[in-house]
C-alpha cells in the first residue's frame, strides 16, 4: 500500500533508475486516485440520501429520537470525509514523488533568484515582434504546483470543476496582436459584496453575464445571484446542499445560465441577494433566504434569461497568458478560480489592489482558501491582470486588484461568457 511512510524508500528506487518516470505520470496518476476516492465519498452520500429518503416514506423519521438522527447523519458525514481525506492524502504522496523526481531532473518549477521564468515570452510588444515567444512559452507551463492540494467539495467558496469532453475551448487567433493593455471595469455593473456566504462562483458568474449584456445593449439586466447559487448547489454531491453555505463549481453557476428545464437565471428583482446567518456545521439558520427555493414567478421568469456562450481555457496550455489577453481584448472579461487567496488579505492589497505576493509553504498547505473572481482587463508592459472582486467598491482599488501573469499558476477553471441579443427581460 502506498503510504506516507514507504514514500522514502520508494523514491530512492525511483531517482535511481536509469528511466525513471516524468511528473505528469504521476499527477495523472494522482488524480485518477482523487477522482475515484471522490466517487466513493459521492456514492456515501447518494446512500444517505436514500437511507433518509426511504425513512421520511416509511415515517420512521417522525418517531426517532433526534439524537439518534444526528448520530446516523453523523456516521454518515464522518465517513465521507475519511475517505475524501484518504483520496487527497494519497494524491499528495503521489504528487510529492512527481515533484521529488521533477527536483532531480531540473523542474521548470524551481525557484530562482536570478531569473522569473514565469513571465518568460511576455514582455513583447506585439505576438510578431519576438520570435522566441514559443521557446519562452514552452519552459513553463502553467498547472498549479504539485504540492497545491486538490479543494474539498464541502469548501466555502468556490468547488473545481469536473473535467467534460463537450467543453467548447477557447481558439487562439495567431495573427492578432495584442493591444498594450485593456481596462473594462469601467464599462461593466458596479462590483458587488458577497458578504460573508461562500458564494464567490455566483457573484463571478452573475458580474460576466450582467457585463456581457451591457457590452451587447441589451435591456438593463442584473441576474440573481441567490438564484444562480441555488441552482448550483442543486447539482452538488453534497448533502443538503441548498440548506448550507457552501461553494459550487464555476461550471455548475455557469451552466444555470443556459437552457433546459432548470436552466435561465431570473432578475435580481425577483429574488434579490441578502446575507443569511449560519451554524458551525455551515447550514443556514433562522430561516435564511439563501436556503429557501425561489418563488415561483422567479423561476418562471428565469427561462427569460438563457442566451448564452461560454468558453473554456485550457490552464496547462503554455499559451494561456496570450490567450486570456486576446479574450479580453475581444472585450469580454474571464472567471476564474484562484487557490490560497488569503494572499488577497494583507492590508496593502486591501488598500490599494497592489502589493499581492505568492503564498508561503504554510499557505500552500491550506486547503481552506478558494475565491472565485473576474479579469477585466491587462496590463501588458507590467505583466499584471486588472481582476475584480467580490468583497465590495470599498476594498482594493474600488474592488479591484493587479495580479502578474506569474500568479497563473494559483488559478484554475477559466472562462469567458457572453450573453446574446435573444436575452431578453
Amino acid at each position: 500500500m502506498l503510504t506516507p511512510q514507504r514514500l522514502p524508500y520508494i523514491l530512492s528506487l525511483l531517482i535511481q533508475s536509469e528511466n525513471p518516470l516524468p511528473m505528469s505520470f504521476f499527477n495523472i496518476l494522482a488524480g485518477a486516485a482523487e477522482e475515484n476516492f471522490n466517487l466513493g465519498a459521492e456514492a456515501i452520500d447518494v446512500a444517505h440520501r436514500t437511507h433518509n429518503g426511504l425513512f421520511d416514506a416509511l415515517g420512521v423519521n417522525n418517531i426517532l429520537p433526534t439524537p439518534v438522527k444526528n448520530l446516523t447523519d453523523g456516521i454518515y458525514d464522518t465517513n465521507r470525509a475519511i475517505v475524501s481525506a484518504t483520496g487527497k492524502k494519497t494524491a499528495g504522496v503521489l504528487r510529492t514523488i512527481g515533484g521529488a523526481l521533477s527536483g532531480d531532473q531540473g523542474s521548470p518549477h524551481d525557484d530562482s533568484e536570478e531569473e522569473d521564468k514565469t513571465n518568460a515570452g511576455y514582455n513583447d510588444n506585439s505576438d510578431e515582434e519576438n520570435v522566441d515567444d514559443n521557446k519562452d512559452d514552452a519552459d513553463y507551463n502553467y498547472l498549479a504546483p504539485e504540492d497545491i492540494p486538490p479543494p474539498d467539495p464541502h469548501r466555502h467558496g468556490i468547488c473545481p470543476d469536473r473535467p467534460d469532453d463537450r467543453d467548447h475551448m477557447f481558439q487562439y487567433d495567431s495573427s492578432h496582436i495584442l493591444s498594450h493593455g485593456v481596462d473594462l471595469r469601467y464599462l461593466g455593473p458596479p462590483v458587488y459584496d458577497q458578504g460573508k456566504m461562500g458564494c464567490c462562483c455566483p457573484h463571478a458568474v452573475a458580474g460576466a453575464f450582467e457585463f456581457s449584456a451591457m457590452q451587447q445593449n441589451l435591456p438593463y439586466f442584473s441576474p440573481s445571484r441567490l438564484f444562480i447559487w441555488y441552482r448550483g448547489r442543486q447539482k452538488s454531491p453534497v448533502h443538503d446542499a441548498v440548506k448550507k453555505n457552501i461553494g459550487i463549481s464555476l461550471r455548475d453557476a455557469i451552466q444555470s445560465l443556459v437552457p433546459g428545464p432548470k436552466g435561465g437565471v431570473c432578475s435580481e428583482d425577483d429574488w434579490s441577494y441578502e446575507v443569511g446567518e449560519y451554524n458551525e456545521k455551515k447550514y443556514f439558520i433562522n430561516n435564511a433566504k439563501a436556503a429557501q427555493k425561489p418563488p415561483t414567478l422567479a423561476i418562471a421568469h428565469s427561462h427569460q434569461h438563457t442566451a448564452v456562450t461560454y468558453k473554456r481555457f485550457n490552464a496547462g496550455d503554455k499559451l494561456l497568458a496570450k490567450k486570456l489577453m486576446q479574450c479580453l481584448d475581444k472585450g469580454i472579461p474571464f472567471v476564474f478560480g484562484m487557490h490560497h487567496c488569503d494572499i488577497l488579505k494583507t492590508d496593502v492589497v486591501k488598500d490599494t489592489g497592489r502589493g499581492i505576493k505568492k503564498p508561503t509553504a504554510k499557505q500552500m498547505r491550506d486547503q481552506t482558501h478558494e475565491h472565485a473572481l473576474m479579469a477585466v482587463g491587462y496590463i501588458k508592459e507590467e505583466k499584471i491582470f486588472i481582476i475584480r472582486n467580490s468583497w465590495g467598491a470599498d476594498w482594493g482599488d474600488n474592488g479591484h486588484f493587479y495580479m502578474p501573469f506569474s500568479f497563473l499558476y494559483l488559478c484554475y477553471d477559466f472562462w469567458s461568457i457572453k450573453a446574446h441579443k435573444g436575452t431578453q427581460h
